[in-house]
C-alpha cells in the first residue's frame, strides 16, 4: 500500500508538471503587479505547458520504445542524459519566447530559473543521480519563497503547503527506493536556490 500511494505521488508531482503550476500561481496571485489579460495568460500557459509538460512527456515513450532508455522511471542515471538533453531544448525555447514578450519579467524568470536547473540537473546526472522529482518541487517552493521575499504575494499558508508536499515528495522517493537521502537533498537544494535566485536578484 505504501509503494502504491509513493507512486501515486510522484506520478502526481511529477517534475514536468511544476513550470506550469508555477506559472499558474504567479497568474492568481493577489497581487496586482501580476494582473494580466485572460488571453494573454491562456496562450502564456499553452506555451509553457506544451514545451515543458506535453513535448517531453511525448518523448519518453518514444526513447522507450527505440532502447534509449531501459524503463519508464530511467533507473539509471546515465539513462537521464537524452531524455533531459531533449527536455531542456523546449524550455529554452519557452525562456526565448517569454523574454520576448511584453510582459512581467517574473514570468520569464522564471522560466529562465526552470532552465538552469534543468541544464544543471543534466550535467550531475552525467556522473551522479540526482532527484529531478525534488529539483522540481524544489524550484515551485522556491518561486514560492522568491516571490514572498520580493512582492508579499506567497502567503505562509502557501509555503507551508509546499513545504509539506516538498516532504511528501521526498518521502515517496525514498519509499520507492528511487533515490538515496543524500541525492534527495541535493536536488532539492538546486531547485530552490537556483529559481529563487533567479527571481529575486535579477
Amino acid at each position: 500500500m505504501r509503494r502504491i500511494i509513493a507512486h501515486l505521488v510522484s506520478g502526481l508531482f511529477h517534475p514536468l508538471i511544476m513550470p506550469s503550476l508555477g506559472v499558474l500561481f504567479i497568474f492568481f496571485s493577489s497581487s496586482h503587479i501580476f494582473i494580466l489579460p485572460y488571453e494573454a495568460q491562456r496562450i502564456i500557459l499553452i506555451i509553457v505547458a506544451i514545451n515543458t509538460l506535453v513535448l517531453p512527456m511525448l518523448m519518453i515513450p518514444l526513447f522507450h520504445r527505440f532502447g534509449i532508455i531501459k524503463s519508464i522511471q530511467m533507473k539509471n542515471h546515465r539513462e537521464r542524459i537524452i531524455p533531459l538533453t531533449f527536455t531542456l531544448i523546449p524550455y529554452i525555447f519557452s525562456f526565448y519566447f517569454l523574454n520576448r514578450l511584453p510582459i512581467i519579467s517574473e514570468i520569464a524568470l522564471f522560466m529562465l530559473g526552470a532552465t538552469i536547473a534543468v541544464f544543471l540537473t543534466l550535467v550531475i546526472s552525467i556522473w551522479w543521480k540526482i532527484s529531478v522529482h525534488m529539483v522540481g518541487v524544489g524550484g515551485l517552493l522556491g518561486l514560492l519563497y522568491a516571490l514572498a521575499l520580493r512582492f508579499q504575494v506567497a502567503g505562509v499558508w502557501f509555503i507551508l503547503v509546499a513545504i509539506a508536499v516538498t516532504g511528501i515528495v521526498a518521502w515517496a522517493r525514498l519509499t520507492l527506493n528511487a533515490h538515496k537521502p543524500s541525492q534527495i537533498y541535493a536536488g532539492f537544494t538546486l531547485g530552490a536556490v537556483v529559481v529563487s535566485a533567479m527571481v529575486v536578484l535579477l
